[in-house]
């Protein structure tokens, strides 16, 4: 009787087994999202730190030495060619106008009574009356005279130039900078500081340095792998300080013809439009170059994880298991990276969930 109970229980757990067996089902590995690579064409800007300057920034200084009597104008405010900006006390330089304007007088006056002396011994001396020397010696004075009133012209014109100094006005059109004097300073040619500067309108120059090992590609119409010479092309962006790109694009126009040897780069200068002055001079931004790929590979950055600062995707294997792969980055194109090696057109990657697999782990990959 025990045996046969001991034969039932066994009899009745391979039942249970084989019903079990015949119910479940192999489950599938677990799907992830994915994409087939394709060549395509992508542009690529490097982007380099700048400063801006005005092409024609000029340093408004004094020409004489005077106490201000007025600042007609404000920093930071646009002036057109011409415009009173300050105004030098001007009463030393009338009188001098006025003193040199009654030299002049004076000195016609003593040419005049020369040319009557020379005049009236002449004919005695033509007669025979008077001694020959004693003219000589009369239109002696007389070219003294003559050069006497010159030089009271002369200095009657610097007089008139030194006045006109008292009224300082901008000679180009353009911002006015910052103001270091005030009414009432005392200024003069010998000081350190201009009284102000303005940044005239036109182009706006932006400076900013290269890398040496790129400069040959550069010269050789080549921007890193791209097809793209920016040189004398207007085809540069400016990133402003506020991060807007500048509506305007540059052109890249010359180079310093010397590489820093410390740095191991070269200035470069982009030349931007500035026709609203909207740059001011002396500001910052960002010049980015851009350079066009053609027939490249892009991956999406949702596809990439990093590891040890390297980026990595994963490739699906015919048999559908991954393989974890490194890739090399030129750039960036919108949310895709561009990359120069490490996959190819044709493979298939893990678009989403990278982060979550191991090399070797079976999916069922999905469009």
């Amino acid at each position: 009787m025990r045996k046969y109970i001991v034969g039932l229980a066994i009899l009745l757990t391979l039942l249970f087994v084989s019903c079990k067996s015949k119910t479940e089902t192999p489950q599938a590995p677990p799907a992830y999202k994915t994409v087939v690579l394709d060549t395509t064409t992508a542009v690529v800007y490097s982007e380099y730190s700048a400063v801006l300057q005005s092409e024609s920034v000029v340093e408004i200084r004094p020409r004489i030495s005077g106490y201000l009597t007025k600042i007609a104008v404000k920093e930071g405010q646009w002036v057109a060619k011409g415009t009173p900006l300050f105004k030098i006390d001007d009463a030393d330089f009338v009188q001098k106008v006025n003193s040199a304007k009654a030299g002049i007088q004076s000195a016609i006056a003593t040419r005049d009574n020369a040319q009557l002396e020379v005049n009236k011994l002449t004919p005695l001396v033509q007669a025979g009356i008077i001694s020959p020397f004693e003219l000589e010696t009369k239109k002696g004075n007389l070219q003294a005279a003559a050069a006497a009133l010159s030089q009271a012209e002369a200095l009657y014109e610097d007089a008139k130039i030194n006045l006109g100094y008292t009224n300082i006005t901008a000679p180009i059109s353009g911002v006015l900078g910052r103001i270091v004097v005030r009414e009432g300073s005392l200024v003069s040619q010998s000081n350190n500081e201009p009284l102000t500067t303005i940044s005239g309108d036109g182009n706006v120059n932006a400076y900013f340095s290269f890398d040496e090992k790129r400069l040959a590609p550069l010269r050789q119409k080549k921007f890193q792998n791209g097809q793209h010479n920016p040189v004398g092309k207007s085809i540069i962006e400016l990133q402003l300080a506020d991060g807007t790109i500048y509506q305007y694009k540059g052109k890249l126009e010359s180079a310093s013809g010397i590489i820093d040897r410390t740095t191991g780069s070269i200035q470069l200068k982009v030349v931007f439009p500035n026709p609203d002055n909207a740059i001011l001079s002396g500001s910052s931004g960002v010049v980015r170059i851009p350079a066009t790929y053609s027939g490249c590979i892009t991956v999406p950055q949702s596809a990439t994880y990093e590891l040890q600062d390297k980026i990595m995707v994963y490739v699906v294997n015919e048999d559908n298991t991954v393989s974890r792969k490194t890739i090399n980055i030129e750039g960036t194109f919108g949310k895709e990276y561009v990359v120069s090696s490490g996959v190819a057109a044709g493979d298939r990657i893990v678009l989403e969930g990278a982060d979550k697999l191991k090399d070797g782990v079976v999916i069922t990959p999905k469009e």
